[in-house]
């Protein structure tokens, strides 16, 4: 069995850390509006709501309240030909619906590779200049669980106030930047 010496280690671990660099290409912010409701609503009901304007660090959220998001990408001229995607930073657990369809997921922020959810939201794979997208995102609060010390959700018997909820009620979710860009399907 041959070993591998660490310089060669370190060398393509700084490869592959360069490739992961190259994967995502911003090519702008997604303008979002926000509507928080503690209805559990269908897109058709979703679309009715008042909306306001947000921006990257609005913060919302009570126990099991959703935040309905809206925005609309229109590809610039430099999206021709290019593998066109998202990437979305709601924070909570969302839904993702594009030009009216059920579109793709978020789960949570403790993904270990960033890059997995903007692999999963390909918008298109032949990007068209000025083309549009209107997009819609159910994103959920949550609820407050306890993880067990061994691991793993702490069901079952919980003795009172051994639990705390690290979480701010109300502030529960903080809006990252949302942005749309170029994906490299060679480096990945």
């Amino acid at each position: 069995m041959h070993v591998l010496h660490s310089e060669w280690r370190g060398r393509i671990a700084h490869w592959i850390r360069t490739l992961k660099d190259d994967f995502y290409r911003p090519l702008g912010e997604i303008p979002l509006s926000a509507c928080c409701t503690m209805e559990e609503l269908s897109l058709e009901e979703a679309e009715r709501l008042d909306y306001t304007p947000v921006t990257s660090g609005f913060t919302w959220g009570h126990t099991y309240e959703y935040c309905w998001m809206k925005g609309r990408i229109v590809l610039p001229e430099e999206a021709e030909g290019k593998w066109i995607v998202l990437n979305l930073k709601p924070q909570g657990e969302s839904t993702l619906f594009v030009n009216g369809k059920a579109f793709g997921t978020y789960r949570a922020d403790w993904i270990s590779d960033p890059h997995h959810y903007i692999e999963d939201n390909i918008l298109t794979n032949a990007g068209r200049a000025r083309d549009s997208y209107e997009l819609m995102m159910e994103v959920y609060a949550g609820h407050y669980y306890p993880e067990a010390p061994s691991g793993g959700c702490a069901t079952g018997p919980v003795l009172p106030g051994s639990y705390q909820d690290p979480l701010k009620e109300g502030e529960r979710r903080t809006l990252g930047s949302c942005t749309y860009g170029i994906w490299n399907e060679d480096a990945y």
